[in-house]
């Protein structure tokens, strides 16, 4: 059946009504008074002075002073010789963010897909221009799900290799979120918001302390995030429950207990079409079952319809179409039809692409204290569940493409072959961590830690196809293909799309839909990694604080459990049955030889404070770093490429100027990254092209000499090794409130260099070539020749790819920069405006033949205003916000450059892909205090 959309109600009541009743049924102690977030009783002093946690409550407004990112202990941000961005509660709040993306584009050295460029809600996040990972730290403990701000305190951004704290990690860097605790003081925030396009925020934030020494906290957030396009929507209702326990003055047990559910139907802000019509109606799947929106619904073969029918267009180039602009597409008859963009709040998508989560997660955490010796034991379980379709009308690339037939009608397709998708997990990990200081007297003083991390992480992926079950045959030559004609009136009402659910389709009899489990080679259905890591290190202070040391390795293993090839035998039909999990069905499963790992990896560095005083403190640092990230991802001719080592090497300054006014962290680093999957640009070989490239045309599938190209999520078609190197470096400045003016600038500057190894596709390439030459000499077989279309658009990814290292897209930004400014109206108590941006200059939008073509310069400005008032005897905070309130290169330009989709041979230009300029938005934000 299809997969099951789960209600958007479903955690809504229950959050409302434990909300309800944790604010009338909690009682405070006897004596005691309500009292605000930010306050600090002796009986918390017990929580704070704990070397495993960072108390937020401690930070100033803007400003952090301590982190974990170090040793997994509490130490000063100026003395660790790694470089830490810390975005704290009160800056979120002010500046109106709620995600960590949001948070990232104000910290150096980090650049941030736009939503709408992104069909994933992961990875959207580049350290130094490096590519992180899917997942993020959440309390030092491996977190699958996009964070929301409901529930968090702080992020940490840590930049540069750093597996001693993280383990799995991209050598650009890593975020860490720490989620908030309950602690002494009863309090409750409410917070209502509303915003342009119907979104929406209803977040509660409320602490009770039952005991002396027991305290509760209870979050819970119902959001819905809407953008200009019609029928996109971002939900999450989530519930988060927060218990601290403290039996006695050196022992603390901390439980968190988390249930949230998003849905997510996803948009795209570019669209384009092919420039070429083709020759007949353009039926070009075979085997197919297509459903048009006109009504009809055949079986394509290799006999029908007419050959002319069958048959897509050549030579077409992919051109932007949007609201305003006018593209010619050449009929077959030698004419051309003019073709004007449609309305920018059309979902081309349409309603089959979504993406849904429901995730929960419980942790468990004991503190004890033995004279000088702290010990902590952490349990982590996360369960995350994904329904999915990845395939939508217009391919699933960006940007969606439609296609043009020989009587000039527009549309867009879908196909159906495993594009509905149940991917989860389920981890359980345990951690063990132990300090113990040691002091040397007047010489200084050394922390030991060491931890030890065991985890288990059962991933699976479910994949469904659509099949006609009526049809001849087996399954696979029976799939559905749907077409959408973009001239139709009802491209703008929800039940022209609806028209292709599964539900919806009509059942005749010889047409009957049905959705079947289906599995690919791009990876096994149970993946159950077993991973282990153990870390130990010495953080040194000597010379009255002068100079601190850092030293750490880790060591790591990891291995797999995967299904046996026997697993994935299906029925004369093509059905296939799931053997059952390992523990039900013990011997469908083996580990893989493949994949049973190690790597190590160590962190050494130097802090020395060069000057010190009430005005001015300097501090220079130095680090060498590394680490790993297991990856299981394969080139597009089959092996995996192995784990993405990195090395960083950095150095710079910290301090503070001005008594402590003015903040500032410096930083110059070099980043190799080894064992990097390089996707290659631009697109111009679909999977049967690059197939028929490599395998000769007498060499047909099934045959064992047929080599069958990767085709999964990461782009495998297209991936390639390579190694990189990044280099710059990043400044943040940090100011507190001086004449009622907060502000925060940052700036960074960053190159990359990308080596890939094309040597397997050029090989691939030449043979292609010497067949084809042979084929077409006096004498030859003709039918031994390659298309000359698909030996151009390889040569075009080569000399896109192999002509220079320069990289494209967004993270080959030169340089990037933030500027946050808060103002405090002194006429006006309570009065506050707000401006604040982040730029991103002209970058490589493109490469071809080795020749670079940049844009996309942005520079969105956003403001606000915020009046804070006591009514009642109640705290009360009122924001006004507007987003892309204008920006500052391109104005109001309706479009914007962001890259390309292939090479105009002719006009010997790229075909540039444009996107919508996101509008300005405005939201209403109250916050109070009960």
């Amino acid at each position: 059946m299809f997969p099951l959309r789960p209600s958007s109600s479903l955690l809504l009541r229950p959050a409302i009504g434990a909300i309800l009743a944790f604010l009338a049924g909690s009682p405070a102690v006897p004596g005691q008074t309500a009292s605000r977030p930010s306050s600090l009783s002796a009986t918390e002093e017990v929580v704070a002075l704990s070397p495993f946690t960072v108390n937020a409550a401690q930070d100033t407004s803007w400003v952090a002073t301590t982190t974990l990112v170090g040793t997994r202990t509490n130490q000063e941000l100026a003395k660790v010789p790694v470089t830490v961005d810390v975005i704290t509660a009160d800056f979120m709040k002010d500046l109106g963010i709620f995600s960590m993306e949001d948070a990232a584009q104000f910290v150096s050295g980090l650049t941030v897909s736009p939503r709408l460029e992104s069909r994933n809600d992961e990875g959207r996040i580049t350290y130094r221009g490096l590519g992180g990972t899917s997942t993020t730290s959440r309390n030092f403990f491996l977190w699958y799900v996009p964070a929301d701000t409901y529930n968090v305190e702080r992020f940490d951004f840590n930049k540069g290799s750093n597996s001693l704290m993280f383990g799995d990690a991209s050598p650009g860097g890593q975020t860490t979120t720490y989620t908030k605790r309950a602690r002494p003081g009863n309090f409750a925030l409410p917070l209502l918001s509303y915003g342009s396009f119907g979104a929406y925020r209803v977040q509660f934030d409320v602490n009770r302390q039952l005991r002396r020494n027991l305290f509760l906290r209870l979050n819970a957030v119902n959001r819905t995030n809407s953008t200009y396009v019609r029928g996109t929507k971002d939900n999450l209702r989530a519930l988060d429950l927060a218990v601290t326990y403290e039996p006695f003055r050196t022992t603390s047990i901390r439980v968190e207990l988390e249930r949230g559910l998003t849905l997510r139907e996803r948009a795209d802000s570019a669209l384009a079409i092919n420039d070429v019509a083709a020759p007949g109606r353009g039926f070009t799947q075979n085997n197919r079952w297509y459903v048009t929106s006109d009504g009809e619904i055949f079986l394509r073969t290799s006999t029908f319809p007419a050959a002319i029918d069958r048959t897509g267009p050549t030579g077409a180039n992919q051109v932007s179409l949007l609201a305003g602009q006018t593209r010619a597409v050449r009929l077959p008859n030698g004419s051309a039809k003019l073709f004007t963009g449609f309305d920018k709040y059309l979902n081309v998508l349409g309603t089959n692409d979504y993406q849904n989560r429901t995730f929960n997660v419980a942790n468990v955490t004991v503190e004890q204290r033995i004279g000088r010796l702290a010990l902590e034991v952490a349990f982590n379980q996360q369960f995350q569940h994904q329904d999915r379709n990845d395939n939508s009308f217009g391919t699933s690339q960006s940007p969606p493409v439609f296609n043009v037939d020989a009587a000039g009608r527009p549309y867009v397709e879908m196909g159906t072959g495993t594009n509905y998708k149940v991917f989860g997990n389920v981890v359980k990990a345990g951690r063990l961590a132990a300090v113990y200081p040691f002091d040397f007297g007047r010489w200084g003083r050394q922390f030991a830690v060491v931890t030890a991390l065991r985890q288990r992480d059962v991933g699976t992926s479910k994949r469904f196809s659509i099949s006609n079950d009526l049809g001849p045959g087996i399954l696979g030559n029976n799939l559905l293909h749907y077409r959408a004609y973009m001239d139709d009136p009802r491209i703008n009402e929800p039940a022209f799309w609806d028209q292709f659910l599964l539900r919806n389709l009509p059942v005749t009899s010889t047409f009957r839909a049905i959705q079947y489990e289906v599995f690919t080679n791009t990876g096994p259905f149970v993946d159950i990694r077993y991973s282990g890591t153990q870390t130990a290190s010495l953080s040194g202070e000597y010379f009255g604080g002068r100079l601190n040391s850092l030293l750490g390795m880790s060591w790591n293993r990891l291995s797999r459990k995967i299904p046996g090839p026997a697993a994935y035998q299906t029925d004369a039909r093509g059905f296939y049955t799931h053997p059952g999990m390992p523990w039900e069905n013990p011997g469908a499963y083996g580990y893989d030889p493949n994949f049973n790992l190690s790597a190590t990896s160590k962190v050494i560095g130097l802090t020395f404070t060069l000057w010190r005083g009430d005005q001015t403190n300097v501090n220079a640092y130095t680090v060498y770093s590394e680490s790993f990230n297991w990856q299981s991802r394969q080139v597009f001719y089959g092996p995996d490429i192995g784990p993405v080592l990195g090395r960083t090497k950095e150095f710079g300054f910290k301090g503070d100027l001005f008594r402590r006014q003015l903040f500032y962290t410096l930083a110059f680093y070099e980043i190799r990254r080894i064992n990097s999957a390089y996707t290659w640009s631009p697109d111009v070989l679909t999977v049967t092209q690059l197939e028929d490239l490599i395998n000769p045309n007498n060499v047909l599938p099934g045959d064992p000499r047929y080599l069958t190209v990767v085709n999964g999520l990461n782009n495998e078609r297209r991936t390639v090794n390579s190694s990189e190197q990044s280099r710059g470096f990043d400044l943040t400045l940090q100011g507190q409130r001086w004449r009622g003016l907060q502000t925060r600038l940052t700036l960074s500057t960053t190159r990359v260099r990308a080596r890939a190894d094309f040597s397997r596709f050029r090989e691939y390439l030449d043979a292609a070539v010497e067949r084809t030459a042979a084929a077409n000499a006096p004498g030859g077989d003709r039918t031994m020749a390659e298309s000359a279309a698909v030996l151009a658009n390889a040569q075009t990814i080569l000399g896109s790819n192999t002509l220079t290292e320069r990289i494209s897209g967004r993270r080959s930004a030169p340089y990037s920069a933030s500027i946050v400014a808060d103002y405090q109206v002194p006429w006006v108590r309570g009065l506050r405006l707000g401006l604040n941006g982040s730029l991103t200059p002209d970058y490589t939008v493109a490469i071809f033949d080795g020749v670079t073509y940049e844009g996309a310069a942005m520079f969105p400005l956003h403001g606000y205003v915020m009046y804070d008032v006591r009514w009642h005897r109640r705290s009360f905070s009122f924001r006004l916000g507007l987003q892309n309130a204008y920006d500052a290169i391109n104005g109001r330009a309706p479009y914007r450059i962001t890259g390309a989709t292939g090479f105009n041979a002719t006009m010997r230009q790229p075909n540039l892909i444009y996107r919508y300029a996101e509008p300005a938005t405005v939201n209403f934000t109250v916050t109070t205090q009960l």
